[in-house]
């Protein structure tokens, strides 16, 4: 059996909450201005064939929306329900960019990334589970 310090386990867990809900936010509301990169070259060809030619244009926003609230999600008392939320969309944009073919750097970092998520929502879980103990 492993003692762990409540108070630094709950700044750790703070910290990270914060910070793993203000980066979903934040990326997703550069989906409207574009000020971090062209979010539309992420896009694959092949989401786009599947699409109604009147919602390829909004594709981007869309995306931008979700990552929103799934950073709300994860500053809400349903943080642990949020990180898991954004580590499966993780999965989804790894799907999306492999089928683009040739961003394999930014395909390991979303895969570290969508791995911190998962650890933090565990993180959240081990927390909630000493709780009732």
């Amino acid at each position: 059996m492993m003692i762990i310090d409540e108070r630094k386990f709950n700044i750790l867990l703070d910290a990270l909450k914060y910070i793993y809900g203000i980066v979903p936010i934040a990326i997703g509301l550069d989906k409207f201005f574009f000020y971090i990169v062209d979010w539309n070259i992420y896009v694959s060809p092949l989401v786009f064939s599947y699409l109604p030619m009147t919602i390829v244009p909004h594709v981007v926003p869309i995306v931008g929306i979700i990552e929103i609230i799934a950073g709300v999600i994860i500053l809400s008392k349903y943080t642990r329900f949020g990180a898991y939320l954004v580590a499966a969309w993780l999965g989804v944009i790894i799907l999306n960019l492999l089928t683009i073919g040739g961003m394999y750097d930014i395909i390991l970092r979303d895969i570290a990334i969508l791995v911190g998520y998962a650890a933090f929502g565990f993180l959240i879980e081990l927390k909630e589970t000493a709780r009732q103990q």
